[in-house]
C-alpha cells in the first residue's frame, strides 16, 4: 500500500514520542492510500483504508476532517472503526477485523489495502508488552488479520523510555516487524522527520521523510473559541539530534497545542488547557525552559512559536 516503503500484505510500526505526529502521518498515509494518490512525493498502492482508533476516534475523526477542508476533497474508502479492539484477549476481535474487511469489499466492490492500529497500547489492552509470550500473541493475530485480507497493517506505538533503544517493549516485536518508521520532531524548528530505521525486503533503510505540520481552522467550539487540527506538508528533514536526546512529553503537547492553534495563547490558557493531564507546576516550568531556550517567544504573557504571530487569535 506504500511502495518502497511499506510492502504489501506487509507488517510496519510507526513509532515515536508523544506528540512527535506520528498520528497525523498515520492518517495522512491512509488518505493518500484511499484516494490512490502519491503520498510525499512517492506512489501508492490505492485501495479503501480502516483505521482502528482506538487511542482517541475523536481526534482521529477531527484530524481526517481537517485533511479534507486543506485538501477540498471528500476522502473516501477511509473507515473509522470506533469501538475498542483487543488483539490480546481471545480471538473475538481479530475475526470481527477480518469480518469487517470482508464485509466491507463486498459493499464497495474494493479492496482494503491497508488497516492502522492506532495504538498497539490500546490493541493489547492486558498484556504485557514487554512479555514476549503475551506480545507474541498480538503479533500472531495481526498476522492473522494480513493473512486472511492481504492488507498492510500498520501499528502505530511509542518510544520507550530509553530513546536510543527504539520503541517500547518487546524486543522481539521489532523482528517481526517488516518496516519500522521513527517519527521525530525539532521544537525549535517545527520540522518533523519519518525516518525507516528497518526495511526488511525493500530499499530505503534510513531516509529520512521531511514534514511539518500545518493548522486547519475547522469552525468553533460551544464556547465560541476556534477549534482546529493539523494536517501534514513536506518540508526539509530536520537535522537529526543525538540518540538518546529527547523532547519532554510536555513541551511536545505544547508545540502540538499552538501549532493546531495557529497563533499565540496566554500562559494561563495554555496551563488551563493541560489541567487534569499535567501538573500546573510542570507546564509552568517546561514553559519558563522553552522561553529561555528560544523555543517559545514571550510577549506579555503570550506565547508563541518561532515565527508564529505572537497576536492572539480569537477568544480566548
Amino acid at each position: 500500500s506504500w511502495p518502497s516503503t511499506i510492502g504489501r500484505i506487509a507488517m510496519a510500526v510507526l513509532y515515536g514520542d508523544s506528540n512527535s505526529g506520528k498520528t497525523f502521518l498515520a492518517i495522512d498515509i491512509g488518505a493518500a492510500v484511499a484516494r490512490s494518490i502519491e503520498w510525499l512525493g512517492k506512489s501508492v498502492d490505492g485501495g479503501m483504508v480502516v483505521y482502528l482508533a482506538t487511542e482517541s476516534p475523536t481526534s482521529v475523526q477531527m484530524r481526517l476532517r481537517a485533511y479534507q477542508r486543506h485538501h477540498r476533497v471528500r476522502v473516501r474508502g477511509f473507515v473509522i472503526v470506533k469501538s475498542p479492539i483487543n488483539l490480546f484477549d481471545g480471538l473475538a476481535d481479530t475475526e470481527a477485523v477480518i469480518d469487517l474487511v470482508r464485509d466491507l469489499e463486498r459493499e464497495h466492490g474494493a479492496k482494503v489495502a491497508l488497516i492502522v492500529g492506532d495504538t498497539l497500547a490500546r490493541l493489547a489492552v492486558g498484556a504485557n508488552e514487554n512479555a514476549g509470550e503475551d506480545m507474541g500473541v498480538v503479533v500472531r493475530n495481526i498476522d492473522a488479520i494480513r493473512a486472511a485480507t492481504g492488507a498492510a497493517f500498520v501499528l502505530v506505538h511509542h518510544t520507550g523510555k530509553d530513546a536510543a533503544k527504539g520503541m517500547r517493549g518487546w524486543s522481539g516485536l521489532r523482528a517481526a516487524t517488516d518496516t519500522e518508521i521513527e517519527v521525530t520532531a525539532d521544537d525549535a524548528t517545527g520540522l518533523r522527520s519519518a525516518e525507516i530505521t528497518k526495511q526488511r525486503d525493500l530499499p530505503g533503510k534510513g531516509e529520512r521523510i521531511g514534514f511539518r505540520l500545518q493548522p486547519v481552522h475547522i469552525g468553533v467550539n460551544r464556547w465560541g473559541n476556534p477549534r482546529g487540527s493539523c494536517v501534514v506538508e513536506a518540508s526539509d528533514a530536520p537535522t537529526p539530534r543525538p540518540r538518546g536526546k529527547r523532547v519532554s512529553e510536555i513541551a511536545g503537547a505544547v508545540v502540538e497545542l499552538l501549532t493546531q492553534h495557529g497563533a499565540g495563547m496566554l500562559k494561563g490558557r495554555i496551563v488551563a488547557h493541560f489541567d487534569g493531564r499535567y501538573n500546573h507546576s510542570g507546564v509552568y516550568r517546561e514553559l519558563k525552559a522553552m522561553v529561555e531556550d528560544g523555543r517559545l517567544i514571550e510577549s506579555v504573557g503570550v506565547l508563541a512559536l518561532p515565527g508564529k504571530p505572537v497576536l492572539i487569535r480569537g477568544a480566548e
